[in-house]
């Protein structure tokens, strides 16, 4: 009896360990890099009197090269749908501030299934998709974290005066001095600093003989820009900055070569917007000059790309496309229980990544991409719209069409991007089009529902978690006003938006209303001029509410010579709601903005 039971654990054990996943080194890590703000033009890969990039040339030169690739016109749509396999608008992201940059909470990252699947997951420089709890990269999936707060240095979240030169910078929640490392490029500059942290996370994970996913959503080339210290004599800030990202991009390739594992990784080179093409359009365009960016892909060990192996895809493929062909190539399986209604939407592209067209499924190439980038505050029907297909014959690509529209009272646009690159021949009017166009307005109306389902929710902060003891609630998150650079800070701008937030118990909670961050306190006041211009702020008023039920709208006079004004509110509900806060001047008026409010709670009931 002893020896069947032995032998019964010994079975339950091996079904155990063969239900797990394998993890082990020989699984290929994956690195996804993307710079900021640049595309064709920044590479002199295609533009050959452009800033001078022999490294990214040469990965251009050793991958599969994705010819129609496209992401959103800015920065925190691109994130959201590349890191969700969702359009951005479906997740709750149409914009870079107001609070519309935030990911919803119940979203599903790619972070999120790398580490389902046994990965370890390291984010490097700009996120963008919210700061505070729940929406922080160490919420959604990354378990090593050195970022910057907001959408680039000096901008009004990040540490006071960073730039891309002299920076305090936070990795695993520890404020780091940014400072001249022995890396082999002259100076400090944040892109150096990023691929060092990547670097450690790597070699960690090495030494752990754990594959690895490392994400590189670079800040650069975003403004503002300052001159790299390494940067060629006579070159602008901007082409110093981009052949510093070549120069860091060809520190990554001798890395991967000298630790052996070049042949085995997975190397994901693409920008997050079309800044610097050579199309119509440009940042923040619907046109292909806003969305379509170099993408290029390196696994020799995979049979993608290596020395003498690259190949140009044509096909059209999109952010959202990566998260289901990286699941696909990596044979992951999805979290479990994944409700409807956050489906992936993008399609794996990886049939059509070999030479076998056999492989290449109809419904991929029958379907649409819609890509959009509102910049409003509530979703807006027909705003700034692509719709983007392919039309085949057989294994030919015959039509690459674009339906345009830029808000609801223009017309229609279309363009044939295969006769007709630079989108200057607008054929909406000619009926033998008819068919298309109609099939493309279908596929918009169809992604409006998805969009529209959500539309009325906000993406709230979690107030009171112990996830957060401290929230740092900023201007830049206002909805309703635009405040979103340091600069602005000093100047006193005034204006004043809500923020909607959720106490996460019922209880007391503290608000410190502040014009200048904690990081000045030693050397400003709530009116002094510091950096800035001062302020004549004689009054703070805090308003708190949900729906038609107001908690709270006390004004408080403020203390000059203190760093702000503080508010101890009682008996605050669990529960969604909304803050606005204001100064006021003695004149009775709006004075400056609360850039900074500082939230902490006392003991709290449920």
């Amino acid at each position: 009896m002893i020896k069947i039971k032995f032998i019964k654990t010994c079975i339950a054990s091996l079904i155990f360990i063969m239900m797990l996943p394998v993890f082990s080194q020989d699984r290929p890590n994956v690195i996804f890099v993307m710079p900021d703000d640049i595309s064709h033009n920044s590479f002199s890969y295609f533009k050959k009197n452009g800033p001078q990039t022999p490294y990214i040339n040469r990965l251009a030169e050793e991958s599969v090269r994705l010819t129609d690739f496209h992401v959103s016109p800015s920065c925190s749509p691109t994130r959201a749908a590349l890191l969700t396999g969702r359009p951005s608008d479906v997740v709750g992201v149409w914009h870079t501030i107001n609070g519309r940059n935030m990911m919803r909470a119940d979203e599903i990252t790619m972070a999120d299934i790398f580490k389902e699947n046994g990965y370890a997951t390291g984010l490097f420089f700009k996120w963008h998709l919210g700061d505070n709890y729940p929406f922080r990269p160490k919420d959604r999936g990354f378990e090593y974290v050195a970022w910057i707060k907001g959408g680039g240095t000096g901008q009004l979240p990040d540490y006071w005066d960073n730039t891309n030169n002299h920076a305090k910078i936070l990795v695993n929640d520890v404020l780091v001095d940014m400072t001249d490392e022995d890396d082999g490029i002259e100076g400090a500059f944040t892109t150096n600093f990023f691929f060092n942290r990547a670097f450690e996370f790597m070699d960690d994970n090495i030494k752990k003989k754990k594959p690895f996913f490392a994400y590189i959503p670079l800040g650069t080339a975003h403004a503002p820009h300052v001159s790299p210290p390494d940067a060629r004599e006579g070159v602008n800030a901007k082409t110093g900055t981009i052949e510093n990202i070549d120069k860091n991009m060809g520190r990554l390739l001798k890395y991967l070569e000298d630790r052996g594992i070049a042949d085995n990784t997975i190397l994901v080179f693409t920008t997050d917007n079309g800044g610097g093409t050579y199309l119509r359009g440009g940042k923040g365009s619907n046109y292909d000059g806003g969305t379509k960016v170099p993408c290029f892909i390196r696994w020799p060990n995979g049979n993608l790309g290596g020395e003498g192996k690259s190949r140009n895809v044509l096909p059209l493929t999109a952010h959202i496309d990566w998260l289901p062909t990286f699941m696909d190539i990596l044979n992951f399986h999805d979290v479990a229980d994944r409700p409807e209604k956050l489906k992936i939407r993008g399609k794996s592209f990886k049939p059509f990544l070999d030479n076998d067209t056999s492989n290449d499924p109809i419904d991929y190439k029958n379907r649409s991409v819609t890509i959009n980038d509102m910049w409003t505050e509530m979703p807006q029907k027909y705003k700034k719209l692509s719709v983007r297909k392919d039309i085949w014959k057989g294994d030919v690509i015959t039509n690459k069409w674009r339906l345009i529209r830029t808000d609801s009272e223009s017309d229609w646009e279309l363009y044939d991007v295969i006769t007709d690159e630079f989108q200057q021949n607008d054929v909406i009017g000619n009926s033998a089009n008819a068919n298309i166009i109609a099939d493309l307005k279908k596929e918009y109306e169809l992604w409006w529902q998805l969009v529209d389902e959500r539309s009325s929710e906000y993406t709230r902060i979690i107030l009171g978690s112990s996830k957060e003891p401290e929230s740092e609630l900023y201007a830049m998150d206002f909805h309703g006003t635009i405040i979103w650079e340091q600069e602005m800070v000093k100047k006193g701008v005034s204006g004043s938006g809500f923020i909607a937030v959720e106490f996460d118990k019922k209880g007391t909670y503290n608000f410190d209303l502040r014009r200048w961050p904690k990081e000045l306190e030693d050397e400003t006041t709530l009116t002094s001029a510091g950096p800035g211009k001062a302020l004549d702020i004689v009054n703070a008023r805090i308003k708190i509410w949900n729906g038609d039920k107001v908690y709270v709208d006390e004004t408080k006079k403020a203390d000059p010579n203190a760093d702000g004004v503080h508010f101890t509110l009682e008996n605050l509900p669990k529960g969604p709601a909304f803050i606005q806060t204001w100064f006021y001047n003695s004149k009775g008026e709006m004075e400056g903005s609360v850039f900074y409010n500082y939230v902490t709670t006392n003991q709290i009931s449920k």
